[in-house]
């Protein structure tokens, strides 16, 4: 049976600066959702290798929770929202195969 790869989507707004990047190299500009089954399962490896994702977002951490991580559906793949990256780790996660660039804007109900 062939295993599809769900892929992050990253957007290009609203910028704004989310906290330090993954990469550790920028400030993490770009808001992304990442697919939940990433955190169920296994982050690919190659995102996992490039540390996509996983600097620590403002949206996360603000407020009375220590989570703020929101699950948003679309075109039947559920996402994690309150992610995000710099630009050269969003070119580098579409170059590599684990992100797909945004069609629209991204989803006011996650603003």
């Amino acid at each position: 049976m062939d295993h599809k790869m769900e892929r992050a989507v990253v957007y290009d707004g609203p910028e704004d600066t989310y906290g330090p990047c993954g990469c550790g190299m920028d400030m993490a500009i770009l808001p992304v959702l990442l697919p939940k089954i990433w955190f169920e399962d296994e982050f690919p490896i190659v995102a996992e290798d490039h540390e996509f994702c996983r600097g620590l977002d403002c949206r996360r951490v603000m407020g009375l929770s220590c989570n703020n991580i929101f699950e948003h559906e679309m075109g039947g793949v559920t996402y994690l929202a309150n992610f995000s990256c710099c630009r050269e780790c969003a070119d580098r996660a579409v170059d590599e195969g684990y992100a797909v660039r945004a069609e629209k804007g991204y989803p006011m109900v996650l603003r």
